[in-house]
């Protein structure tokens, strides 16, 4: 059975003792974006059949690159590398096209910076 956006919602807010509305506002005081943030990569992770844009729709309304940011911000307070989050939502059978396509990635950077 997949996780729902909702159930995720639900679940971070009673984490943090907030309410969904409070969750899902647009208060930027630390108390309510790192618990919204957790929720994006909460869905990010476990709910890989949902994209970022429809994603942003669930969780108030929100544009994709806010969802982005929030993840990736979600990782680096919590000591998990991005690329990692991105494994666990591609799953397994992702797992070589998803590190040849990193090692292109850093080839590119690494010749971008020579340059």
């Amino acid at each position: 059975m997949r996780t729902s956006v909702a159930d995720i919602v639900r679940e971070t807010a009673a984490k943090h003792g907030l309410s969904v509305e409070l969750l899902l506002g647009h208060c930027r005081q630390r108390a309510y974006a790192w618990p919204r943030q957790e929720a994006y990569y909460r869905v990010f992770t476990e709910c890989p059949h949902v994209s970022y844009p429809e994603a942003g729709r669930r969780l108030g309304g929100r544009h994709h690159t806010t969802l982005l940011h929030g993840v990736k911000a979600h990782c680096h307070r919590n000591g998990i590398e991005y690329a990692d989050a991105v494994r666990q939502r591609m799953g397994d059978h992702y797992a070589p096209y998803f590190h040849q396509m990193m090692t292109a990635y850093a080839h590119a950077l690494e010749s971008a910076r020579v340059q």
